[in-house]
């Protein structure tokens, strides 16, 4: 039977031509290019209002030292750890964008680690698309948890691998250690983090299954006796893996605990963590289709969908040495895509865990297809006389077909290269506050910005300007974060009885000039976000003069 030209590993085929240093240097210049996307104008947009919760929980934790865990808000890594950067870097919007900023970038960092499965094309293919991806751009640029998360499942996933690799030897504690603390690391920010164990430990136990059984009717023994011998190997390994454990549960309550300074039990952590999000999921809070990322997908994400899609049928039918790893490739993205699917909690910022496995499984395409070597074809001189001619046709046709057939590759990808930038340009930079944007989920009104510099106008100090924030759904963010200076601001569900203000933000529903003087006050509407139209009074004494 002939012989498969894909059967070879990737990292001997794809990418023989590439050079140690020249593939370093371009992996460098593409983390550069992934940073310059991230820190450009980072402080530019005004904070959703997510953003403006955390950050004010952050501020709490830096200047008062107090932390408690709500599932509502996710886990504490992200409050500690910005705490930090706002400590040593000073509270703007840019900074509070830092940590986020920091996992988006190490994501792309942490692909070196699978050079041996996706070969030195496939992990540069897999960088670049991850580099630019409008999404993976745009949460790396938002004060959310996703991409410690994106990060802590990539790591997770090459420490996993790096450690099966290395199984007999000692070089394995790494990656052991990696793992166990990426996946503490998660736990620590998310509680998406379970929906990730349970994807992984589901692959895990039907792997250990597939093994215990194939040895079983491979060896002719009975199960008794075949699960006595795969205990006793296991056996060798269980030390460590209780340490990596036992540091996973430290990591854990480090943090959950606010190094140590509160008092809360492991089992409290996960019950919490589950008794919110499935009542969430329950009453659909924030429900859709079971199709909802699909055209998010679409729009953003081209070629991560063309070209990761067409990685999924292939590395599923060609036989490869690394056939395991692309495997589980294959089985962690379809699984990622049905089941944030299928879970009734739909937002923009989750697809990015759709995005990783998809975006990984093109990079291995691409870096497939582009460094294939052609299909060996026997010399004319072992063939009859009277095949050479329709050998030398055959082998004409076969090279015009291989050539036809890259050079439409390269031309879709061309075309949808240029289509995800110009998408990563526009939903960046131009439109990241636009309501008409799927990215930008209930993105706060770039008004806000107009509106502190009126107030910042004011002929009154922060600490003495007596001012009232007024919505009786409480739903004022992000005004907390950046009001966050004004001592004497108060936060009401109705506007006070006594007008011992200087200014008032109301609803504009509110005619606020049933109660106060139009003589006195003047007033500036403006947007909180869309479908949030508020008014500020202010004194016209307050308006400076000259």
């Amino acid at each position: 039977m002939q012989k498969s030209p894909y059967n070879d590993s990737n990292d001997s085929t794809n990418s023989s031509e590439l050079s140690d240093t020249k593939y370093r240097l371009l992996g460098l210049l593409i983390v550069l290019f992934a940073l310059a996307l991230r820190l450009f104008e980072l402080g530019e947009r005004v904070l959703h209002h997510d953003e403006s919760v955390h950050g004010s929980f952050t501020l709490k934790l830096l200047e008062q030292g107090e932390y408690s865990y709500n599932p509502a808000y996710h886990g504490p890594f992200l409050f500690h750890s910005t705490a930090a950067v706002f400590h040593f870097l000073g509270i703007s919007d840019a900074t509070a964008r830092l940590v986020p900023v920091f996992f988006g970038v190490a994501t792309i960092l942490a692909l070196f680690l699978l050079k041996k499965e996706l070969g030195k094309s496939g992990v540069l293919w897999s960088m670049f698309l991850l580099a630019f991806s409008p999404s993976m751009v745009y949460f790396s640029r938002f004060f959310r948890n996703d991409m410690i998360i994106v990060f802590c499942t990539l790591a997770a996933v090459a420490g996993a691998f790096r450690y099966l690799d290395n199984i007999h030897s000692f070089r394995r504690y790494p990656y052991l250690i990696l793992t166990a603390s990426s996946l503490a690391l998660a736990v620590t920010a998310k509680e998406n983090a379970y929906v990730i164990i349970l994807i992984f430990g589901a692959y895990a136990g039907m792997g250990l299954l597939y093994w215990i059984y194939s040895s079983w009717k491979k060896e002719n023994l009975s199960l008794q006796k075949t699960l006595l011998r795969k205990a006793s190997v296991l056996l060798h390994f269980l030390p460590e893996i209780l340490l990596s454990g036992a540091l996973s549960i430290f990591i854990i309550m480090f943090f959950y605990t606010s190094l140590f300074r509160n008092d809360i039990s492991l089992f409290s952590i996960v019950d919490r963590a589950f008794t919110h999000w499935m009542a969430m999921h329950r009453i659909e809070r924030i429900g859709g289709p079971f199709y909802y990322y699909i055209p998010i997908l679409l729009l953003y994400e081209v070629p991560i969908v063309i070209f990761g899609a067409a990685g999924f049928f292939h590395f599923l039918k060609i036989k490869r040495p690394n056939a395991s790893f692309f495997f589980f490739l294959c089985y962690w993205a379809l699984t990622s895509l049905l089941l944030y699917s299928y879970l009734q909690e739909k937002v923009p910022w989750l697809v990015v865990h759709i995005v990783l496995p998809f975006g990984i499984l093109a990079g291995a395409y691409l870096g497939e297809i582009f460094s294939r070597k052609p299909e060996p074809v026997p010399p004319e001189q072992e063939l009859p006389e009277g095949d050479r001619s329709s050998l030398t046709g055959l082998t004409s046709s076969r090279k015009e077909y291989s050539r036809k057939a890259l050079n439409l590759t390269a031309g879709i990808l061309a075309l949808t290269l240029l289509i995800s930038l110009g998408q990563c340009i526009s939903v960046n930079y131009y439109r990241s506050m636009e309501p008409a944007e799927l990215m930008t989920y209930t993105q706060s009104s770039p008004d806000i910005r107009e509106l502190m510099e009126n107030i910042e106008s004011f002929d009154r100090r922060p600490e003495t300007l007596r001012l009232y924030v007024v919505d009786p759904n409480k739903l004022y963010w992000p005004l907390p974060w950046y009001l966050r200076d004004y001592e004497k601001v108060g936060y009401t569900s109705k506007p006070p009885s006594s007008s011992k203000y200087e200014a008032i933000i109301v609803p504009s529903s509110y005619d606020m000039y049933r109660e106060i003087s139009a003589e006195e006050y003047s007033s500036y509407n403006f947007t909180l976000r869309p479908g949030r139209d508020f008014t500020l009074y202010y004194k016209k004494k307050l308006e400076k003069t000259g």
